[in-house]
């Protein structure tokens, strides 16, 4: 999964409260931190790559994507995020803990068996959307979808740009999910997917870290001029 991970991480405002628990672009770098140590481990080559079986890519990320490291990360990452959310406290590192997990919950659902329980378990799990990629589009954009609207219904907007900037974001989002599963020589599918015919290695990694973000810089923006509508 890719741009339907952001789902989770719109999280409401309490009445009387002038913020949320958490500030969404952080939630938004939470719930894609399983990618970001992805990204690092490709560039370190240590992950990247993978192989077909069958005419279907298997990825190779055993230490990002098994369950025991997610679990692991989830932990290790939560006290990452606390420190730098202004937010502290158990509730705070619960709940980027579960951001962080949600990762791993969603990729199961999209990826073929390529999901350790531990690196170098034989056992591989993973329900396989990916093999039906206008299926897995509508599921990852509904996701997604569904938490914009969310958050446009508990935010109210300082001037009409910040009613335009979430949907700009949304369309961008799109645009990009678009070519990760269907456009052409890049699309995650069965029979026509290259797993050399993307970016590799340090390519890769620098351009996964960018789109984070990016992204998260343009959530924060959004935030600014989307203050809760329950603030006090």
């Amino acid at each position: 999964m890719f741009m339907g991970h952001y789902a989770p991480a719109v999280w409401d405002t309490k009445r009387g409260s002038s913020a949320p628990l958490i500030p969404l672009w952080l939630g938004f770098l939470a719930v894609q931190f399983i990618d970001i140590i992805f990204a690092v481990l490709v560039m370190l080559g240590i992950e990247g790559g993978g192989t077909m079986v069958d005419g279907v890519p298997i990825f190779d990320i055993p230490f990002s994507h098994s369950l025991l490291s997610t679990l692991f990360l989830s932990c290790v990452g939560a006290v990452i995020f606390q420190m730098i959310s202004k937010a502290k406290g158990p509730k705070v590192f619960f709940v980027f803990a579960m951001l962080i997990f949600s990762h791993w919950v969603l990729d199961l659902v999209v990826h073929r068996p390529d999901l350790p329980l531990y690196p170098g378990g034989e056992l591989m799990l993973g329900f396989g959307v990916w093999n039906f990629p206008y299926i897995a589009y509508a599921l990852e954009m509904g996701l997604l979808l569904a938490g914009f609207l969310f958050w446009m219904k508990v935010t109210q907007p300082k001037s009409t740009l910040y009613s335009i900037l979430p949907w700009a974001l949304f369309a961008v989002m799109g645009l990009i999910q678009y070519a990760f599963i269907l456009a052409p020589g890049l699309e995650v599918q069965a029979g026509t997917f290259d797993i050399n015919s993307g970016p590799q290695g340090v390519a890769l990694g620098i351009s996964a870290l960018l789109t984070y973000a990016v992204i998260a810089v343009w959530v924060a923006w959004i935030e600014r001029g989307r203050p809760s509508k329950y603030a006090a």
